[in-house]
């Protein structure tokens, strides 16, 4: 005999009372309702489903009624895993009714108040419970399974997006479908052009496809939601870079340096997008500000080569220095300071860095 945890005699009481002032039973329908109860409280799955069965037939829009058959199930569904998906939307469903009928009511009464919220937590925690039973049945493979699980837990909730995005990934990464992933979206958009989450979908869908011009739309239609939001903007900027449209991709990029001022990704990007530019006055400028939160080897390199285009002998110094300085194995910082002394006149420092690169293995 299957065994239920349920709740307090005490509230079962409460439920019925609210019952029977809400909802009228014939003399057998209460019969079969307090034996329902009896069975529920005791843990009695099967008796108390099949009497509550009995009274649905009598009523079947007696609340506490369906609400014990949306408990019961949402208990089988954790109890038989191989059925977890038939239990859970069986309870989805009874909950579903449950709460339409209570909210209809009149001068809802706090306890009222009280079971509908509890009612719609139990509700979308039967949903999320056939979603998961989707993410596993993907995880291990079995993606027919996992498709039409994730169709169920979408037609029993449109409004909640994740199962359209996994059919989605699964046409694109497993069945290597990028028409219907492409369609998916779309449809998904013609619904809800505005939502956020399609349009980050849709523009991460084009950019992947290298259709910049197409995922850029997508990503500058999401700004207005995202206004400080600093990948949004390196999205909108990677996809300017890519199609040569550097001052704009240089304008989002600062946009989110406003945000993230100390951002070496956004460092790294503002510089590559000057080099691309030819302003190298910028180009130094922002590996400046790399190097003062960063010791790395191509900044080095990258800088001081456009301080050398720019003859700016005693920069080249400076940071030559302090390349030199974090690694003192660099025999390129040292050239670089031994060519930036020559070309100053300092004798003295040249011969020491000579020294130095001569000593090198």
């Amino acid at each position: 005999m299957k065994k239920l945890i349920i709740i307090a005699v005490a509230l079962i009481l409460v439920l019925s009372a609210c019952s029977n002032a809400r909802q009228k039973l014939s003399p057998q329908g209460n019969v079969n309702f307090k034996t329902a109860n009896v069975y529920y409280q005791q843990k009695n799955v099967e008796q108390a489903e099949a009497y509550y069965l009995k009274v649905l037939e009598d009523n079947p829009e007696h609340v506490v009624a369906l609400r014990r058959m949306a408990d019961i199930n949402l208990f089988n569904g954790e109890q038989f895993l191989e059925r977890a998906v038939e239990f859970n939307q069986k309870a989805f469903d009874y909950y579903g009714k449950a709460i339409a009928i209570t909210e209809a009511f009149p001068e809802l009464t706090d306890q009222e108040k009280n079971d509908l919220r509890d009612m719609k937590k139990r509700k979308d925690g039967a949903w999320t419970r056939i979603y998961k039973v989707a993410e596993a049945q993907l995880k291990d493979g079995n993606t027919q399974a996992a498709m039409t699980t994730f169709e169920l837990a979408n037609k029993l909730n449109p409004s909640r997006p994740e199962p359209m995005i996994q059919l989605k990934n699964i046409y694109l990464n497993q069945l290597k479908d990028d028409t219907k992933a492409e369609q998916i979206l779309l449809t998904l958009l013609k619904d809800e052009p505005d939502k956020l989450i399609y349009l980050q979908e849709m523009g991460a869908f084009y950019y992947n496809k290298s259709n910049y011009t197409e995922a850029v739309k997508y990503f500058e239609k999401a700004k207005p939601q995202l206004p400080r939001d600093v990948n949004n903007f390196m999205n909108i900027s990677a996809c300017y870079y890519e199609l040569q449209d550097y001052s704009k991709a240089m304008a989002a990029t600062q946009m989110a340096m406003e945000v993230d001022p100390g951002n070496p990704d956004l460092l790294d990007n503002a510089r590559s997008i000057a080099s691309k530019m030819n302003d190298k006055d910028q180009a130094i400028y922002y590996l400046k500000q790399l190097l003062d939160r960063r010791d790395k080897e191509t900044d080095y390199a990258i800088l001081l080569g456009l301080l050398l285009e720019k003859e700016n002998y005693k920069e080249m110094v400076e940071y030559g220095e302090k390349w030199y300085n974090w690694d003192k194995t660099s025999r390129f910082a040292a050239e670089y300071i031994k060519l930036a002394a020559q070309r100053t006149g300092n004798k003295s420092l040249e011969a020491k860095y000579d020294a130095i690169i001569k000593a090198m293995p």
